[in-house]
């Protein structure tokens, strides 16, 4: 089940838009329908709008996943704020970005959301790589350092724009290759590293290079 959650009629529409299969999606204008519909269908991808009436943003959904502890929330705000991301994701939300994305990125980061993994916006993405250091609670569960000698020259390429920020299609325009290979090598990095999504990755190679001096 797919919740989209938001008072905005046009909002909502324009993420069903983004979604591959929207049949399947159950609209809710307000914090209260939204926790009956997670109680109804636990276990949902949610789309939440954070500007959603009533809602206080990090203590309801901290409360929502008290609620539904294996709901995948992806929150996305009319201005976004680095701290709030932050918090957020460590509350337990798997994303945070700008409530008019654009489709094709949203697109791509629904995929990632529903799978359970982490997805960021690009300007989050560089905060955190840039303001975490090692004492960072993300960092102490990271796998050893040795993982990312083993990554071959087009790893390590991916890794480089992954930094940036890009998506799986921007990699894939940039270096000339097919999404399909990115993925490809997203996997083998994840598998080499022991991390598992891209945030962990970005968090990782930036503590390495920081211990290494680089």
């Amino acid at each position: 089940m797919i919740i989209l959650a938001t008072a905005d009629n046009k909002i909502a529409s324009r993420w069903r838009a983004s979604l591959d299969n929207p049949e399947n999606v159950v609209v809710v204008g307000s914090v209260t329908a939204l926790k009956v519909q997670l109680r109804q269908s636990p276990r949902s991808t949610v789309i939440l709008h954070g500007s959603l009436p009533g809602i206080s943003v990090v203590s309801d959904i901290k409360e929502l996943l008290k609620t539904d502890p294996d709901a995948n929330l992806f929150v996305l705000a009319d201005v976004p704020d680095e701290q709030q991301g932050i918090e957020l994701i460590r509350a337990g939300v798997l994303g945070y970005a700008n409530t008019h994305i654009r489709q094709d990125i949203l697109k791509e980061a629904f995929k990632v959301i529903e799978l359970g993994e982490i997805w960021v916006s690009k300007r989050l993405m560089q905060w955190l790589v840039n303001h975490c250091g090692p004492s960072d609670q993300y960092l102490t569960a990271l796998a050893n350092y040795a993982g990312l000698g083993d990554l071959t020259p087009a790893e390590q390429k991916v890794i480089e724009h992954l930094l940036n920020g890009n998506t799986n299609k921007q990699i894939a325009l940039q270096l000339q290759i097919t999404e399909r290979t990115v993925k490809a090598h997203l996997t083998s990095i994840f598998r080499k590293t022991g991390v598992k999504d891209r945030l962990h990755l970005a968090l990782l190679v930036n503590h390495y290079e920081t211990a290494d001096g680089t």
